[in-house]
């Protein structure tokens, strides 16, 4: 019975660390194109 819950909760860490990182990257693709005065000349 507790290996079986602890399986449970393994998975579901995993699918919550995938989530997270799939988003991070999505932001990550992302890059705003940086405003001329904040450019060093």
């Amino acid at each position: 019975m507790k290996k079986a819950i602890y399986a449970i909760i393994s998975v579901i860490a995993v699918f919550f660390a995938t989530l997270v990182a799939s988003s991070a990257c999505l932001f990550y693709v992302y890059q705003p194109k940086e405003p001329d005065s904040l450019r060093d000349k």
